[in-house]
């Protein structure tokens, strides 16, 4: 996603195939409210981070009551987690890295299901370099532990 924005869009669960019954989240309105718009050409971004967007997952973790975007960029092993009480933010930084000691890894994620109960721990899922003979594969599935400090 380079340096474009990550909107967001909302549809009743039971009508989730039908195209009229979608909204896309069009800014914030002067006290801070979210602003919806059937037109997909109204849409707003939700999180901007130029040049860092490259894999993004979000996922809320209900026990902080908080959403989580994990994302990657460099193709280095550059990526962070930022946090917000709400879908379009305010973002904070809740863990950043240029390179982690883990090179050529991507496609982080993090599973609601592996969360504990009180939201302090998780999990982070993402691929890695397979690296036994003779090819090296993108086919290694990493998971790494992460606390969370209140």
């Amino acid at each position: 996603m380079g340096g474009r924005t990550t909107g967001l869009a909302r549809a009743p669960r039971q009508r989730l195939r039908e195209r009229g019954a979608w909204a896309f989240f069009a800014g914030l309105e002067e006290g801070g409210a979210p602003r919806w718009s059937p037109r997909v050409t109204d849409r707003a971004g939700v999180f901007r981070y130029p040049g860092h967007c490259q894999r993004v997952d979000v996922a809320y973790n209900p026990a902080l009551k908080r959403y989580l975007v994990a994302l990657g960029f460099n193709h280095s092993g550059g990526w962070g987690i930022f946090e917000a009480p709400d879908p379009w933010g305010p973002w904070r930084t809740a863990f950043f890295t240029e390179r982690w000691d883990l090179r050529d890894t991507h496609g982080y994620r993090l599973p609601t299901k592996w969360m504990s109960a009180d939201g302090t721990q998780l999990w982070v899922v993402f691929s890695g370099l397979h690296t036994e003979q003779p090819v090296h594969n993108y086919d290694g599935f990493c998971v790494r532990g992460a606390q969370i400090e209140r």
